[in-house]
């Protein structure tokens, strides 16, 4: 059904093939406009939203010309009209082509405390890693310019255990991806965020690639628009340049940095002052 369908022409199932859409000049040096990478597939989604997927890739029952997941990109995955055995089929051949096992029972997932919410917020927005920078979050001007999917689809969408090693080594499993490595850590047997951590961090003795995927896993579009916010006047507040104290201006200068020679500067034909 692969080969039936062409799916090859666009998605890579095994390392080193190329699709016809990678000798494109367009996507030479715009690899992050490519389909996604299909070797993982069966790892990386829950089945029963592959199936809903594989039926509507637009993933809407009224916008149906559009990306489902990947608004970004310049092409759109064909609804192909698959038969119920057609589906799954498929279904089960990225479950067999990753080795998972099938049926798929997703483990239940433990509710965060106010801390644990706070503290995974602080990784989530972390200036060494804002997760929000490359990925999608429903805003249309931000979202011109994204590189990754919408997190609110996490939760139907991803595996949590696939997530947890991706966002561990995200290279060793897609090399040339836009997510880089080495994030995180490997201390006293546990995970560790690579960069600063809060003060709340202290004592904190579980992974902290768990707690960042139990935060993805329950985010509400609420709170990722508290997050997108918060960045969003971070980022202002980062851009602006505060005004220089009288102690730091240079000598002959003035307050708005303006050259001593623009400032003491005679307008022609005033005479010579003082």
């Amino acid at each position: 059904m692969v080969k039936k369908y062409n799916c090859m022409g666009c998605h890579q199932f095994i390392p080193g093939q190329q699709t016809a859409l990678m000798g494109m000049k367009q996507y030479q040096e715009a690899q992050e406009q490519l389909p996604p990478k299909l070797l993982t597939e069966g790892a990386r989604v829950n089945p029963q939203w592959l199936l809903r997927f594989l039926s509507n890739p637009s993933l809407s029952e009224t916008d149906t010309d559009r990306n489902g997941v990947r608004s970004y990109l310049q092409v759109r995955m064909p609804t192909f009209s698959f038969s119920e055995n057609e589906l799954g089929k498929l279904v089960r051949f990225f479950a067999a082509l990753s080795r998972q096992p099938f049926p798929y029972i997703p483990d239940q997932t433990t509710p965060l405390t106010a801390k644990e919410t706070d503290m995974a917020r602080g990784l989530f927005s972390s200036t060494a890693a804002p997760c929000l920078k490359c990925h999608a979050t429903g805003d249309a001007a931000h979202d011109r310019t994204a590189t990754a999917p919408n997190f609110l689809l996490a939760h139907d969408r991803l595996k949590p255990d696939w997530v947890e090693r991706w966002i561990i080594d995200p290279q060793a499993i897609s090399p040339g991806t836009a997510m880089p490595s080495g994030l995180f850590k490997r201390l006293n047997n546990h995970w560790v965020f690579a960069g600063p951590t809060p003060s709340t961090f202290e004592g904190y003795d579980k992974d902290h690639t768990r707690l960042l995927v139990d935060y993805i896993f329950q985010l509400t579009p609420e709170e990722q628009r508290r997050v997108a916010g918060a960045m969003g006047r971070s980022q202002a507040s980062n851009r602006t340049s505060p005004p220089a104290s009288p102690s730091t201006r240079p000598a002959g200068g003035s307050a708005r940095g303006v050259p001593p020679s623009v400032v003491n500067k005679r307008p022609v034909g005033t005479g010579g002052g003082q």
